[in-house]
């Protein structure tokens, strides 16, 4: 009888382990998928370029070290570009804190292939409330900051192509931006001008979400008593009717700030973009057709799977600076120039910055 039980509970331990071991291949196959896909697509251009990439390697060695300093500059005003307007969208912020704070969750965003965006969300709400910002200005700045920048994604390349698409001279790439640009521009604006006029969208939101605490709730163990008493402090209903009248009232006092910020962001973007094509000496790209090409790689880079559009954003400007009549080597180096301003560099000044940010911390807590 011993014997039985015993060899029940061996077998049991034994499917147990098993289907432990199962689920962490499983996450880790999900972890490594990412990156796995950014590394086929960066090896398969690699390989199909590996001439242009030689001859790009050649002419950038060979480039007068003083002409790196414009490249620098252009890394700089973006930082600053991004920081300046995550600090208008945030009340109470530094611009210091914000430039932290920002290259800090987009080095998250870009460096972890899934989940990163989440990770990078949860140290900005982190820096915020250790400065001391209210958790409703923290929401507020969040849905800012996300709702925004999707309007000036798609209104740039509405605003330069529409004329082109009546005329009937843009090309099928332009048009369909274009047309794809105005339904979600004029939606999001319909949407969220009757999220703010009325309170019945955050009131469905805190319904949900008071359905989701009382979930949780039911489904953490009694064992669990920290994350219980963080799970019951929550008031779903009273913070979601908070949280629209903080935006709104963020709106009011800052919309004209706001939108200056992130029309600088743009700026700022392609200023990195068109100071790659001069640095690389690219032939026969004028100032219209590099801000065509980065209206729409931007829109590329936000419709991507991928954080960052790694390998996506890359072809994608490739492609489209080849068809405004640059050659292949000239293309491919000034992309690779500007995603290393706009993608690389972010990864390790952000890295730095929180670095620097949690040894602060440390002493502090020391």
């Amino acid at each position: 009888m011993f014997d039985s039980c015993r060899e029940r509970s061996s077998g049991e331990a034994k499917v147990a382990v098993t289907l432990r071991g199962w689920q962490l291949g499983f996450t880790s196959m999900r972890k490594v998928f990412g990156p796995l896909l950014i590394l086929v697509i960066v090896g398969s251009l690699a390989f199909l370029q590996r001439t242009v990439l030689v001859d790009i390697w050649d002419r950038l060695f060979a480039l007068p070290r003083i002409s790196l300093l414009p490249l620098l500059g252009a890394a700089v005003v973006m930082i600053i570009a991004r920081g300046a307007f995550l600090a208008a969208c945030s009340p109470g912020v530094t611009l210091r804190q914000a430039v932290m704070t920002d290259q800090s969750a987009l080095a998250a965003g870009y460096g972890i292939a899934l989940g990163g965006g989440l990770v990078g969300t949860g140290m900005r709400i982190h820096m915020f409330t250790r400065w001391g910002i209210a958790h409703i200005s923290i929401a507020s700045s969040i849905i800012a900051t996300a709702v925004v920048p999707s309007f000036s994604t798609w209104g740039l390349p509405v605003v330069l192509l529409t004329i082109p698409v009546i005329k009937g001279t843009a090309t099928s790439p332009q048009a369909l931006a274009v047309l794809v640009g105005v339904p979600i521009i004029l939606f999001s604006l319909v949407f969220w001008w009757m999220a703010l006029r009325s309170a019945k969208l955050f009131l469905l939101v805190g319904r949900f979400s008071a359905w989701l605490r009382a979930f949780l709730l039911r489904k953490i163990s009694q064992r669990f008593i920290r994350t219980r008493a963080v799970v019951e402090r929550t008031q779903p209903l009273a913070f979601s009717a908070e949280m629209r009248v903080g935006l709104l009232e963020l709106l009011r006092k800052r919309w004209a700030v706001i939108f200056a910020a992130s029309v600088g962001t743009l700026a700022a973007g392609f200023i990195c973009l068109w100071t790659s094509a001069v640095v690389f000496e690219v032939q026969g790209l004028s100032l219209w057709e590099a801000l065509v090409a980065f209206s729409l790689v931007r829109v590329v880079i936000a419709l991507s799977p991928i954080p960052g559009g790694t390998g996506l954003a890359e072809l994608g400007l490739i492609a489209l600076l080849e068809r405004a009549g640059v050659s292949t080597i000239d293309a491919t180096g000034a992309t690779l120039l500007y995603r290393s301003l706009t993608w690389f560099l972010p990864i390790i000044v952000g890295s730095s910055m929180w670095w620097r940010y949690s040894r602060n911390e440390q002493h502090l807590s020391d």
